[in-house]
């Protein structure tokens, strides 16, 4: 794998895709050199006094949270322990339906009872097949309906960059006595320029998860996890050391530390950064068929609050090519690598370590492809879900029931028995434990017929799919 990595870099592939460093920092291909274990005068990740709570301290400070725990194992791994340490087994939480597949995974490992919220699309001149932000009315109506809630999870910003109203949305929970869980995934960039929207601790959620290696300048699996003081500091902190390794990486900590320092020591790198991104959008704003969406500030869109004007999401929506093929002919005819294709559009993830040339290369190379298209007049999308499927299992009941694989064409009306979801971004067209309808196979089959990546949990699909025998 080395040599594959090296003849990779070494080439002219340009990354519009995580990690947030971009490849752009010097450094040796391992650096076996400071690669240590917990020796003295080095402290321990699960009991921090001395240069690792440092760190923390300094993130803490920097996000404006109670207390910033380093993770080394992603921003899974925090999810699963702030999952954990907000609730008790049994207890019911509410999920934005659109949450990450470890979400999905710590409700059902942690026996909890979960109801969704679906968010719903964004909406404007067209309605766009994408999940928008988290409605607070919206919320505030199922938590009536549902007095007995815990907990509230729930993702802003989305893959796509739309970001939610967390400071009503807070209110709101701490109303019903919810605690708010925001995986913030997405947003590690958001305390360091005004033009990006605030940080979800910063606006009062109890818990947050960013993931360092997505758009900041550290090494893939590094994030952090921040919490205010609704939540006991040593219940997360024992947490933490079940779900992270005992082990933990040296290097991916220094390297947390790397972007926290390079973030505050450098505005004028995100000044550049906002300067790189708005010459962009002008340069882009001459897509005939294509088109960058959510860039717009005239455009008045439903559902969304806010966005991270770091995220480009370009739509194939008029041209007479999709979005998986816009992917292609970037990689191969332009050298460019997006973070995501879908059916009808691609995102390309940016950071404050992109270069002026990876910028320009992106803008030609679309502009190109648009002159090249062919308009098109499709029809409006719809959206991924129009309602949730009935449920006839808990997740967590499932471990229990007798499986079978059946094929496709004779799951309709069948209870999944594991999760369905593109990836990425990793969220489920079916959780376990649902029934298989007949508009979620259609749409299953559509997306993988397109070339969307759709696996399940089991690995059954596309071969088939996990069903109850019953």
């Amino acid at each position: 794998m080395l040599q594959k990595l090296q003849d990779y870099t070494a080439g002219d592939a340009y990354p519009f895709h995580m990690p947030g460093h971009k490849r752009q920092l010097e450094n040796a291909d391992f650096p076996f050199s400071i690669d240590i274990t917990e020796i003295d005068g080095f402290d321990n990740l699960h009991h921090p006094e001395g240069c690792i709570k440092e760190i923390e301290e300094k993130a803490a400070k920097l996000y404006r949270a109670e207390r910033a725990f380093l993770l080394v194992n992603g921003a899974t791994g925090g999810i699963l322990s702030a999952v954990k340490a907000m609730t008790h087994r049994g207890d019911k939480v509410i999920v934005a339906r659109n949450c990450h597949t470890s979400v999905h995974h710590a409700v059902g490992l942690l026996g909890l009872v979960p109801e969704y919220y679906l968010p719903d699309p964004p909406k404007g001149e067209r309605t766009y097949r994408c999940f928008g932000g988290v409605n607070p009315g919206k919320l505030d109506r199922l938590l009536k309906e549902h007095p007995d809630a815990k907990l509230f999870v729930m993702t802003s910003p989305t893959y796509e960059g739309i970001c939610s109203d967390i400071r009503s949305i807070a209110a709101v929970c701490h109303q019903h006595g919810v605690l708010l869980l925001v995986d913030e995934a997405h947003g590690a960039h958001f305390p360091f320029h005004d033009s990006f929207p605030e940080s979800a601790v910063s606006c009062g959620a109890d818990c947050a998860v960013v993931s360092l290696h997505k758009t900041m300048p550290a090494l893939t699996q590094t994030a952090l996890l921040m919490i205010k003081d609704s939540i006991p500091e040593q219940n997360m902190q024992t947490e933490l050391a079940v779900f992270q390794t005992s082990s933990p990486s040296y290097v991916l900590m220094s390297s947390i530390e790397y972007a926290l320092d390079y973030a505050h020591l450098h505005p004028d790198a995100f000044e550049a950064y906002l300067g790189r991104i708005r010459k962009l959008e002008e340069k882009l704003a001459k897509l005939k068929k294509l088109s960058l969406l959510f860039h717009d500030k005239g455009e008045a869109l439903q559902n969304v609050f806010a966005y991270d004007c770091g995220k480009l999401v370009i739509a194939a929506n008029q041209a007479d090519i999709s979005g998986i093929t816009s992917a292609n002919i970037l990689r191969k005819k332009y050298n460019l690598e997006i973070e995501m294709a879908a059916s009808d559009y691609i995102i390309a993830m940016t950071s404050v370590c992109d270069t002026d040339e990876g910028f320009d290369r992106l803008a030609n190379a679309l502009l190109e492809i648009d002159s090249e298209c062919v308009f098109v007049q499709k029809k409006n999308d719809t959206p991924f879900f129009a309602a949730l499927p009935e449920r006839h299992f808990l997740p967590c009941e499932c471990e229990t029931v007798s499986a079978k694989a059946v094929p496709l064409t004779e799951a309709a009306g069948r209870t999944a028995m594991e999760d369905i979801f593109a990836y990425p971004p990793g969220s489920p067209l079916v959780v376990r434990g649902e029934v298989l309808t007949k508009d979620i196979l259609r749409l299953i089959t559509e997306m993988t017929a397109k070339g969307v990546n759709v696996i399940s949990s089991q690995n059954t699909y596309p071969n088939g799919v996990l069903v109850a025998d019953l």
